[in-house]
């Protein structure tokens, strides 16, 4: 039967170059493509804005988002991926990722999430430059595809818990790169470079193994055959 398409949504203009990146390195390390394929056509993501964004009036950019995305030909699945630094209050409490990843699934639900579509939210903690900092000596000489070298030392001192602090993770790279931080400019080209096993290794970036996990559960469920929400 084929490949199906999985078709992105995320965040910030950034996103929109550097998470195509990401997931295609994640589905080839786990030899996925027999079961799902990215931008097949060429599609770039689907640009949604924050939470705060998608959460409105119940919740209606979010289902409309989704009814476009696997309007998309061949779609199999849609990932959500959003910055988990949000300040909007859930359920009235403070912001928490899980728990707004739920409400969203189960909103996704109403619109055949499941069902028609396998659908997956991922949260980064806080941004998805966090996961990138891990990997900020293995960047040092390294060329970006126009040739530019923009870290050239290595930093002092690497944090210990990126998702923690520094809580502008792209601040904290506009401090040690030569011509400062662009998302839309350097958020791929760190991506392409990024060591994925470093990412991974990292004890306390959470988040990124929770990308992994839910990426798994798409590829076994088109591989059998079904559609699944993650989280439940």
């Amino acid at each position: 039967m084929g490949p199906k398409k999985l078709v992105l949504l995320v965040e910030g203009d950034g996103d929109v170059k550097a998470a195509p990146v990401l997931v295609k390195q994640l589905l080839r390390h786990y030899s996925a493509f027999d079961a799902l394929i990215l931008n097949e056509d060429k599609e770039e993501p689907l640009r949604v804005g924050d939470y705060s964004n998608i959460s409105r009036n119940q919740f209606d950019k979010w289902k409309r988002y989704l009814k476009s995305a696997i309007k998309r030909r061949n779609c199999g699945a849609c990932l959500l991926l959003l910055d988990g630094d949000c300040k909007l209050k859930v359920e009235g409490q403070p912001f928490c990722a899980m728990r707004a990843a739920r409400l969203l699934a189960a909103e996704a639900e109403k619109v055949g999430a499941g069902k028609l579509f396998s659908a997956a939210i991922v949260f980064a903690c806080m941004e998805f430059e966090s996961w990138l900092i891990p990997c900020t000596n293995s960047f040092v000489n390294k060329p970006f595809s126009d040739g530019r070298k923009e870290i050239l030392n290595p930093a002092d001192k690497i944090p210990l818990n990126p998702e923690v602090s520094p809580r502008d993770a792209k601040g904290w790279f506009r401090k040690i790169m030569q011509t400062g931080y662009k998302p839309t400019r350097d958020q791929e080209e760190l991506t392409r470079l990024a060591d994925l096993n470093q990412i991974r290794s990292h004890p306390e970036i959470r988040s990124f193994r929770r990308l992994e996990s839910a990426i798994k559960e798409i590829i076994e469920a088109i591989r059998d055959g079904k559609h699944i929400i993650s989280p439940i």
